[in-house]
């Protein structure tokens, strides 16, 4: 029994030893460990392999990403710039078109009772008479306004006589005057007159041939005649009678401009008649080309020259119309801009010819406060 005991354990021995020789073999020659690395080399490469596409993935959408963010930036300029470009359109065209077109129409609704007369090349101005009688009274506006500043006046005078009213070049109704474009198909001769009055344009001699022409070959009303003239329009009476006194009765001159109006005040007149009055009228030209003054008149932030309570309102319908068209406040512009000229016609023809003696003349000069003149020339 012992010595079968002692066999198995002497087995057993051998078998650790052997074991253990195995392992110390294993670990000499390093196959164990190589095993082992080689085990762990490959997991990893399976990982890295595993991680690598997901990184590129993640590369590939970061990179997507940031297209598409560009891309988005780019679109959201664009969108920006369309609609600047859409409200750009909208101010610069739809308002000047809307008010052309309310023009066209109101040309035809709002022109006044009178005619329209040829005084020469075709152009045509607009002259307005009633009652009956002699003398015959014609009424000449302020310095850019239009017959209708005598709409009370006339329905007062045309119970005793005839009483006329018209619209100076360019103003109101009538046509402005001719320029060399529009004579360029003429003959030559009718060339030369024409372009000699090319520099009086907008002037006092130029609106006295109108007048003359307008009254005496268009219309032939019945003399004698009896001129009232409110500033600029005093000056046309004047400069009128200076040159066909024979068919002149009386003058009435309201509120005259004198001659040396530039030259009182120490040059205030001049710095308020070219310093304010002349930009604000090249304001509302432009204004009115561009169509804003149509929606400044509609929201009440504009109002219309002649204005009152016992104005009809065809007038001040009309007084609005006038306000928004280019070519009357063109003119108005042009009869400010020209005065000085004016004047100086003025003062060279006092100088060759004297009023007669047989013309009466009355002055009529009010004591109003004008709210758009400084204080010190309200006097």
């Amino acid at each position: 029994m012992s010595s079968a005991v002692r066999g198995r354990k002497t087995a057993r021995s051998r078998k650790e030893g052997e074991k253990a020789n195995l392992d110390k073999n294993g670990i000499a020659d390093g196959t164990g460990d190589a095993t082992v690395t080689s085990t762990t080399n490959e997991e990893t490469e399976i990982t890295t392999s595993q991680q690598s596409p997901n990184k590129s993935s993640k590369k590939k959408s970061k990179s997507d990403s940031e297209t598409k963010d560009d891309s988005s930036v780019g679109h959201s300029w664009l969108g920006s710039c369309c609609h600047k470009v859409k409200y750009l359109f909208l101010v610069l065209f739809i308002p000047p078109f809307l008010n052309y077109a309310s023009l066209q129409r109101e040309v035809v609704e709002l022109k006044p009772q009178g005619e329209l007369y040829d005084v020469g090349w075709g152009r045509k101005m607009f002259l307005s008479c009633h009652g009956k009688g002699t003398p015959t009274v014609v009424l000449d506006a302020p310095t850019g306004l239009n017959s209708d500043v005598w709409t009370l006046v006339v329905k007062k005078l045309q119970e005793h006589t005839n009483v006329c009213v018209y619209d100076r070049a360019g103003l109101g109704f009538s046509d402005r005057p001719l320029n060399q474009s529009a004579s360029a198909k003429q003959s030559d001769s009718q060339l030369n007159v024409n372009s000699a009055h090319q520099g009086t344009l907008f002037t006092v001699e130029s609106m006295a041939e109108d007048l003359h022409t307008l009254i005496s070959s268009s219309s032939e009303q019945p003399r004698p005649l009896i001129l009232v003239g409110a500033e600029l329009g005093s000056l046309v009476a004047q400069f009128y009678t200076h040159l066909y006194d024979t068919d002149v009765l009386g003058l009435v001159l309201v509120n005259p401009l004198p001659e040396d109006l530039f030259t009182e005040a120490n040059g205030a007149w001049v710095q308020h008649w070219f310093g304010a009055l002349g930009p604000t009228y090249q304001s509302l030209q432009l204004g009115a080309a561009l169509g804003i003054t149509r929606l400044g008149l509609l929201v009440g932030a504009l109002q219309q020259p002649i204005m009152g309570e016992e104005i009809p309102e065809e007038v001040v319908l009309r007084q609005k119309y006038l306000l928004c068209h280019p070519r009357h406040l063109s003119s108005v512009v042009d009869e400010h801009y020209f005065i000085n000229e004016t004047f100086s016609q003025m003062r060279t023809l006092r100088k060759l010819r004297l009023l007669p003696s047989n013309v009466s003349i009355s002055v009529l000069s009010g004591n109003y406060y004008d709210e758009q003149m400084p204080s010190h020339l309200n006097k």
